[in-house]
């Protein structure tokens, strides 16, 4: 990154105090910025601390500017300063982290049957089978795997290890890291003579424009309709969602969340790390389910629940604090009984 501090004033759309020129090269946290690194401050409580930093260029909130009256560097004043970083940020991955060229590498393996949109690229070892479909400006990492008829929308990365299954289709600028894998089969058995059979898994899975999707989380496709993830979401590494869930637009889904097969979550939720969604059951939109939450039976909109039957946040922080006196209670019965004669 080459930027100056009023090329980085333009970008967090700020004022600016001190020199216009000064050269930007790095991003580095408040503490460990150098005269040549753009830092931010995110929290003006902390601004007292942060005149100390040696940043070259910083940003910093609106409201502040007196505190930071003698600062050595460049100071940009912004409504957002974290979000004029991130802004940055993406500047500074460009170049640390370039798109590959587009192109086919030679040892890719690519159906004549194939449809390859302009300026796409596909890695070595890559596989896309008959009747895919890619579009323009996506990147399929080394070792992918496309199935047969599945569609990979414009401008959408998957990372080496990706596998979408046959028929699955993922939107425009999705992200999916290394290992995901979308489209493995629903989990689904009837045991009519005393041994498991398997239920075919005909369906597919939908994943909508501009989802982000982490390393290793697994998505079953439907057993005979759609799997839906909706536009916008964001899901972590190590999840698993089954078969006929239907999830909604801007969703955050943590590491190690497990969502059983035909349940529907509503819009903008947070299902938290390492929670566990029974089956056939329903979300309501904002609603927040907390880390090892288990939730058993549906839930509606707004709410914020925790504990292992999903209790509301406030009533389950006192059943744990009463969880921690049981020893207390038990010893208390134990001479209650003994001078009453209980046994």
């Amino acid at each position: 990154m080459k930027l100056t501090a009023a090329d980085i004033a333009s970008l967090a759309e700020g004022d600016l105090k001190g020199d216009a020129a000064t050269p930007i090269f790095a991003a580095a946290p408040l503490d460990m910025a150098g005269p040549a690194d753009l830092a931010f401050l995110g929290d003006p409580a902390m601004a007292a601390a942060a005149v100390s930093s040696r940043a070259g260029c910083l940003l910093a909130p609106r409201g502040t500017e007196e505190i930071f009256k003698d600062f050595p560097g460049a100071v940009v004043f912004t409504k957002n300063p974290k979000y004029a970083f991130m802004l940055a940020l993406r500047l500074v991955e460009k170049e640390m982290r370039p798109l590959p060229e587009p192109g086919v590498h030679h040892s890719a393996v690519v159906s004549p049957s194939a449809k390859i949109g302009e300026n796409v690229y596909i890695g070595p070892c890559a596989v896309v089978e008959d009747g895919a479909a890619i579009g323009t400006g996506a990147v399929i990492g080394a070792q992918c795997y496309v199935g047969r008829n599945a569609r990979i929308g414009a401008r959408s990365r998957l990372y080496p290890g990706v596998k979408i299954m046959d028929a699955c289709e993922v939107g425009v600028e999705v992200i999916m890291h290394a290992g995901a894998v979308i489209g493995s089969d629903g989990y689904g058995y009837l045991s009519p003579r005393g041994t498991h059979e398997k239920i075919p898994q005909l369906g597919k899975v939908v994943v909508e424009d501009r989802v982000e999707i982490g390393a290793n989380t697994t998505i079953d496709r439907a057993a005979l309709e759609v799997t839906l993830i909706g536009g916008g979401t964001k899901i972590d590494n190590l999840v698993h969602i089954a078969h006929n869930v239907q999830i909604g637009k801007d969703c955050l889904i943590i590491a190690q969340a497990g969502i059983a097969g035909s349940t529907v979550i509503g819009k903008s939720a947070i299902i938290a790390g390492q929670a566990g969604i029974s089956d056939h059951l329903t979300i309501g939109e904002n609603t927040v389910v907390m880390a090892k939450t288990g939730v058993m039976s549906s839930l509606g909109p707004n709410q914020i629940v925790f504990g292992h039957t999903a209790r509301p946040r406030v009533q389950a922080m006192k059943v744990e604090v009463l969880l921690s006196k049981l020893p207390e209670m038990h010893r208390t019965i134990i001479k209650i009984k003994k001078k009453l004669g209980i046994e």
